[in-house]
């Protein structure tokens, strides 16, 4: 049951992280949360590397929810 829960809270957070990533870069370059020397990394980089984390973590939820479910 624990594992369900996780996995779906993964599973929503990697979403999440897909679809709303260039608000995240944005948010980020504002805040300067950015590496000093970000002339060489693109925005479009950086939001592609975003949705690829969350596209990581919402894979690992998908594992977890059917390991809990019994599939796996």
């Amino acid at each position: 049951m624990f594992t369900l829960a996780v996995g779906t809270l993964l599973v929503a957070l990697g979403l999440a992280g897909v679809r709303y990533a260039p608000a995240i870069v944005e948010t980020q370059r504002r805040q300067g949360m950015t590496p000093i020397e970000d002339s060489s990394i693109e925005t479009s980089d950086r939001v592609a590397v975003t949705k690829g984390a969350g596209v990581v973590v919402a894979v690992v939820g998908f594992v977890l929810v059917a390991y809990g479910v019994g599939i796996v």
